[in-house]
């Protein structure tokens, strides 16, 4: 059995460890490195937007990495991510919580703004297999507006 010093010892590897993969899969948006991105995920991932992006044709829920590839480029020939700020993470156990302010460059009408989301992530063996993202639907429309 593991005293209770080793299990925090342990947490906090793990923490680390999400924190660092968390911020590394937000650099590959900003470098465009789709490949490197979904790379963070299991084969079996299963993705949910929640929030009106009129540039995501996919209603309900997403499985496989090859649907949230094609899901995350249909988005990304949309905007552009121009970097995002990360507020708070949460982490507990295998789950984690993440709200961030996201710049977007929307291609067709020049706008930039700032988009508030919502990430709740799980991970097993160090991949994420589950996504689900809120969106500051408001912010994405005016990023549409000419």
């Amino acid at each position: 059995m593991q005293s209770r010093q080793d299990l925090a010892q342990i947490a906090a590897v793990d923490r680390e460890l999400v924190k660092t993969r968390v911020h590394a899969m937000l650099d590959r948006l900003v470098a465009k490195d789709l490949p490197g991105l979904i790379a963070f995920f299991s084969d079996e991932v299963v993705f949910e937007l929640i929030g009106n992006w009129s540039i995501f044709p996919f209603s309900g829920q997403l499985r496989g990495k090859d649907a949230w590839e094609r899901a995350l480029t249909t988005i990304y020939t949309h905007v552009e991510n121009l970097g995002s700020t990360v507020h708070e993470v949460v982490i507990d156990g295998d789950r984690v919580a993440l709200r961030r302010t996201t710049r977007l460059r929307n291609y067709g009408t020049g706008r930039v703004g700032d988009v508030m989301i919502a990430d709740f992530l799980r991970f097993r063996d160090g991949l994420v297999v589950e996504v689900t993202e809120l969106v500051d639907s408001l912010a994405i429309a005016r990023l549409e507006e000419e």
